[in-house]
């Protein structure tokens, strides 16, 4: 950095004995300041920002000197200048990964929660993902399991409300776990099935950090 500047030393009973080092510090120390915030490959847009700020008047802070203009060149070594553009280029490739990483998560999760709620939506990822492990009487067996599980979830609805209300069970306390019990199997005993009701009021002997679905 080479620094230009016009300074004045200002009437006190206590006249600074280095005037003129007092304002280039001064100058030096702003400009530096400046220049840590750019990167070695904007030495232009730094120095115009310096000076912008140092091209006006600056009385000195508690020192009676005036710093009327200062002027800085700045220049950056070619070495500099490509590790600055190798740390540009590093922190794009970073940025650009974690858009990646996180575009990739957002499928992911989009892609379980299909394959969860339809049965349908699994066979096809498998047959188009794996498509050597089906077996001759593969879809005879997989057949039988859709129209076993038609029975108890129509439209491919009871997955979805399944997984709704085991994470509604996990955010309960013991007393609500166990209030839930009771309030399951009062509803099944009232609609008509004391064999599912007395099931329900087993698993309150159960510790409910046991309790899963099948």
């Amino acid at each position: 950095m080479d620094l230009t500047i016009a300074w004045e030393e200002l009437p006190s009973p206590r006249p600074h004995h280095s005037p003129h080092a007092a304002a280039a510090d001064h100058a030096l120390t702003t400009a530096r300041d400046i220049a840590a915030a750019f990167p070695a490959t904007e030495a232009l847009p730094a120095a115009a920002r310096i000076n912008a700020i140092l091209g006006r008047p600056h009385e000195l802070l508690h020192l009676p000197v005036r710093l009327i203009w200062a002027q800085a060149h700045l220049r950056a070594s070619p070495d500099a200048i490509q590790a600055a553009q190798r740390h540009e280029r590093h922190e794009a490739e970073q940025e650009q990964h974690r858009a990646e990483q996180s575009r990739r998560l957002a499928d992911a999760r989009i892609l379980r929660d299909t394959l969860m709620s339809d049965p349908s939506m699994a066979l096809a990822y498998w047959f188009a993902t794996a498509p050597h492990t089906v077996e001759a009487d593969t879809l005879n067996r997989l057949q039988n399991l859709f129209e076993s599980a038609a029975a108890y979830a129509p439209q491919g609805r009871w997955a979805p409300l399944a997984k709704a209300l085991h994470t509604f069970a996990d955010r309960l306390d013991e007393d609500g776990k166990l209030h839930l019990l009771d309030t399951m199997a009062g509803l099944t005993d009232r609609y008509g099935h004391p064999d599912i009701a007395s099931t329900i009021r087993s698993l309150r002997q159960t510790p409910s950090k046991d309790i899963r679905p099948p």
